[in-house]
């Protein structure tokens, strides 16, 4: 086995394994559980479970979907967001290898963004915590990239810029579209969030990601209605913001790249 391989092993199972754990986290926060002190239970017998009915994708497929104990269905959505943030992981590294450093650094950041779109899917809301998260990761990763060299203070600095204008631009057309629509345009945490991810994506980044943000957030808008035509008018933006930014963490300067040489 190669190293390459090997390496791609490993992300995928930690990949299987963080998806199982920010899936867990926001279900419970959805239902303001404690996602680190209480024991993993049965949503339907209450059943505390064990090590082997928690090993992501394999336990819900050697009980065939079922609890052990009760014999109840288990929801296919534990093995889908496993599998889901598995291929997340493994394209990450892919595209930022072999600069380990950003990987872990962008993956801590994935994993803020997809547990945010669970639970905006479900409540319509940004949890301040994981915000916080992902601000302290970005501290934290940006402190060691400018230890190792990858990074200056000037960048540091510029960052920090970038997510401060990104942020105030966001509030600035939400108080706009507020004014023009006579109702919230846009939540707090969505703000919050385009400010923490200006701080990762830069200037042109963040630029970008507003364009990217819109046309997913229409397109999920109108899929939305197509399937459940009776949709609530309320939409959770944070799964688009979250998509988009994804995208433009494995791709965003090879976008930035093509937009300057139409220029």
């Amino acid at each position: 086995m190669t190293e390459g391989v090997y390496n791609i092993a490993c992300i995928a199972v930690f990949g299987l394994i963080f998806g199982s754990f920010l899936n867990c986290m926001a279900m419970r926060i959805v239902r303001n559980e404690d996602f680190v002190k209480d024991r993993s239970r049965c949503r339907d017998c209450g059943h505390k479970l064990g090590a082997i009915d928690l090993i992501p994708v394999l336990s819900y497929v050697l009980s065939r979907g079922k609890c052990r104990y009760c014999g109840k269905k288990i929801s296919v959505r534990y093995p889908v967001t496993e599998l889901i943030f598995m291929f997340l992981s493994v394209f990450l590294y892919a595209f930022t290898k072999p600069d380990m450093l950003l990987f872990c650094k962008n993956w801590v950041l994935t994993g803020c963004l997809f547990a945010m779109a669970l639970v905006d899917l479900e409540i319509l809301e940004i949890p301040n915590g994981l915000l916080i998260t992902a601000f302290f990761n970005w501290v934290f990763f940006s402190l060691l990239e400018v230890v190792t060299g990858d990074w200056s203070i000037k960048d540091l600095g510029f960052g920090l810029l970038a997510g401060v204008i990104a942020g105030a631009v966001m509030l600035t057309l939400s108080l706009i579209m507020d004014r023009i629509l006579k109702r919230d345009s846009l939540g707090g945490g969505d703000i919050k969030l385009f400010a923490i991810l200006g701080l990762y994506l830069g200037f042109a980044g963040a630029y970008e990601l507003v364009i990217l943000s819109c046309v997913l957030g229409l397109m999920f808008a109108m899929a939305r209605k197509i399937i459940d035509p009776k949709a609530t008018k309320e939409f959770p933006f944070g799964p688009a913001i979250a998509t988009a930014s994804y995208i433009l963490l494995i791709i965003g300067n090879d976008i930035t790249d093509w937009y300057l040489r139409m220029l």
